[in-house]
């Protein structure tokens, strides 16, 4: 059977050949008819007829039905008549009917389904504004061709799919007249794609007020042992809601030094316009970061565009701080955290051994869990090790006495140390799971959950183990390094949330650094009053220019008045007034912020605090800008480091031989497809696409 040519049921067959218009060939009265199989019926021999006269070959294809047989010449050659239209296509000598299964799919105007498309229009449900209704539909190759190039995207699937036979089967069936593209052509569908979106997101953030944040990251691919580098864009749009959008995702050439993420950086920064409309750069901790951050100051003009001189400019990935800081703790029990680990890997290592582990789970009466072991590196999975270490206790000791050869013995492991242990770090991994969130603002939760976290810190001195007061020695240390080179946008955040202000942050550090407390408080309103004048600074330039307008107006009407009557006078006097009332310096909108009451309804767990700075925009339309471009600024480099899971699937080694274009198209447009679908498959506000209006594809 060709690709894309449809056969209908025998009724539609039977039906179609009796509306078929009447044909010579097809009567029976006539001398010269075809047979039941579409061949002529030989004349009967008689005596002194050719022998050698040439036997025609007996037709099979199934698309005869729809053609006729002309006259056979010499050579055996005849014509097949389309029964509907007429037209002709020469058959005979070993020609194939591609031709004729072509002009029934697509060519005969007269074919009873292709005239259905004209004469009775299919319909689909549609989603408005009033509700779903039915529109006309029309099949559109290029529409589908988007499609897939979309489901491509967004599901990770080869570009060799299409050479799947049962996917090809599939799209026959759905639909026999979309061409199936090839390999190469899917390929240029998804690049194209991606420059379309690449397009509508340049203009989308053109069109925005506000500034923006990033977030970078460096990933090397184990397959090409090459460096890449993904750059995270963080804002919050017209309607205070938080978008993340990853922007790039390019090779980085080695070494991984400051001055070459630097160059990197700065240059995506200009190619999307957003070099003079930066606020803040989230990096994680690596010295190569911090030389990043004075070659972008030494070398680039990006220091020139910042507010306050780029001195909130860096911020330190919180999670990688705390990350660092239980590190140097668990190292004063890193015998048993081992221990544990290979405790795990042992069990879980053959079939056998974890049989007798379920054994040993029923015996000792508690559900059966797999065992899992830890990533050293990552704090926070240890601990989910060491809590599920502490869940299948019991079985683990009993496993010692099925399994002769286990060498360990779970039963003399130091399980009270590990248990005071998992009670400290709950407070650090609560911690991490709130600052490493990506759909909701962080940066205003930082400062009192480090703060927190430092309490818990100085709790461990009156700890009865002696490891527990070894590891907050260790831990103190590390905080106090990291809280000395921290900025003040931590606090200032935090004094930005409506429940907190200033109360918060005096509370704490009264509770940490009770002598600092004065001054930090005195250098914190600094530091907010320059950024906030920075930011009044900005918008002044056009309400001057609009009041000056309008005082000219004023003065060119009063001028023209002045020999008018008394009421005129009168009025001109109000306008002056009016102006001079105007004229006087308000109150600044950040005085009468942090002057009025914390508001007792927003102490809820459930406070949304852009709709509360939305809400209030009008009263604090200056203020409302700053608070915007700081919620916008993630605590954690979370946003980039989860491109590099997808660009591990992308980047497979069935797919390694991706080239650089294709890998950062294929990761920035799922990014963006995602972005606008929530985990129902439903779109979450205005898509950045839709295929409609996206544009075409084309070849």
């Amino acid at each position: 059977m060709g690709a894309g040519l449809h056969f209908e049921t025998q009724e539609e067959i039977e039906r179609i050949q009796k509306d078929a218009p009447n044909d010579p060939n097809t009567d029976p009265n006539n001398p010269n008819t075809t047979g039941q199989d579409g061949e002529k019926e030989p004349p009967c021999e008689e005596e002194g007829a050719n022998p050698k006269k040439r036997k025609t070959r007996k037709v099979t294809a199934k698309v005869w039905q729809y053609f006729n047989k002309g006259p056979v010449d010499e050579e055996g050659s005849y014509s097949a008549i389309c029964k509907y239209c007429g037209a002709k296509y020469l058959q005979g000598q070993q020609r194939g009917t591609a031709s004729m299964k072509n002009h029934i799919d697509k060519g005969c105007k007269k074919f009873p389904r292709n005239r259905r498309d004209a004469l009775q229009k299919m319909l689909q449900a549609a989603k408005s504004a009033e509700g779903t209704e039915l529109i006309p539909w029309v099949f559109d190759q290029m529409k589908c061709r988007k499609a897939l190039a979309m489901l491509v995207i967004a599901h990770e699937y080869p570009f060799n799919c299409v050479n799947h036979y049962y996917l090809r089967l599939l799209f026959n069936e759905l639909q026999p007249s979309f061409k199936i593209p090839s390999r190469m052509t899917l390929r240029s569908d998804c690049i194209k794609f991606y420059e379309e979106q690449h397009v509508t997101l340049y203009e989308q953030l053109g069109q925005l007020t506000c500034r923006f944040s990033f977030t970078s990251d460096l990933w090397t691919n184990k397959g090409r042992d090459r460096g890449f580098m993904a750059i995270s864009c963080h804002y919050i749009d017209e309607k205070w809601i938080l978008r993340k959008r990853i922007i790039t995702f390019v090779p980085l050439p080695s070494p991984h030094t400051g001055k070459h993420i630097a160059e990197a950086f700065y240059e995506k920064l200009v190619l999307w316009n957003l070099d003079k409309r930066a606020f803040c750069l989230v990096l994680d901790n690596a010295s190569s970061n911090d030389a990043c951050i004075n070659e972008l100051f030494a070398k680039t003009p990006i220091q020139d565009d910042l507010p306050v001189d780029g001195q909130v400019f860096h911020q330190r990935c919180g999670c990688h701080i705390l990350n660092l800081i239980v590190q140097d703790g668990l190292s004063v029990l890193k015998d048993e955290i081992r221990d544990i680990r290979d405790t795990m890997k042992y069990i879980k290592h053959s079939q056998g051994r974890m049989e007798k582990f379920k054994l040993a789970c029923s015996q000792s009466q508690i559900p059966f869990k797999k065992p899992a072991w830890d990533v050293p590196t990552r704090w926070n999975s240890t601990y989910l090790m060491l809590v599920l270490a502490l869940e299948l206790k019991p079985a683990l000791c009993r496993y010692s006495n099925l399994d002769k050869r286990y060498y360990l013995k779970p039963a003399e492991f130091k399980w009270d140390a590990v248990e005071c242990l998992v009670s400290y770090l709950k407070v650090f991994y609560e911690a991490t799971l709130k600052l490493s969130g990506t759909k909701y603002p962080t940066l205003n939760l930082f400062f009192p959950e480090f703060a927190e976290v430092y309490l818990s810190i100085k709790r461990m001195s009156s700890s009865p183990f002696p490891f527990i007061v070894q590891m907050g020695a260790e831990m103190t240390d590390k905080f106090d390094k990291y809280w000395s080179i921290g900025n003040s946008l931590l606090a200032i955040a935090c004094v930005l949330d409506p429940r907190c202000k200033l109360y918060v942050v005096e509370y704490y550090m009264k509770e940490l650094f009770p002598e600092e407390c004065d001054n930090f408080i005195a250098n914190l309103r600094e530091c907010m009053k320059a950024l906030f004048n920075d930011y009044v600074e900005e918008n002044a330039s056009d309400e001057n220019r609009a009041r000056v307008s309008k005082r000219k107006k004023t003065i060119v009407v009063a001028g023209a008045s002045a020999s008018g009557s008394a009421t005129n006078s009168r009025a001109a006097l109000k306008d002056y007034i009016k102006e001079r009332k105007n004229s006087e310096p308000p109150k600044s909108e950040l005085e009468d912020y942090l002057a009025t009451e914390v508001d007792e309804a927003t102490v809820d767990e459930d406070f949304d605090i852009l709709a509360w700075w939305r809400l209030k925009s009008p009263k604090y339309p200056i203020l409302s800008q700053l608070t915007k471009d700081i919620l916008a600024v993630p605590i954690s480099t979370v946003a980039s480091e989860s491109a590099f899971s997808t660009s591990g699937r992308i980047l497979s080694p069935a797919r390694s031989s991706l080239n650089d274009e294709s890998i950062e198209a294929l990761l920035c447009a799922q990014d963006w497809l995602r972005a606008s679908i929530n985990e129902k498959g439903e779109k979450i506000g205005e898509p950045l696409w839709t295929i409609d209006e996206g544009g075409s594809i084309e070849d």
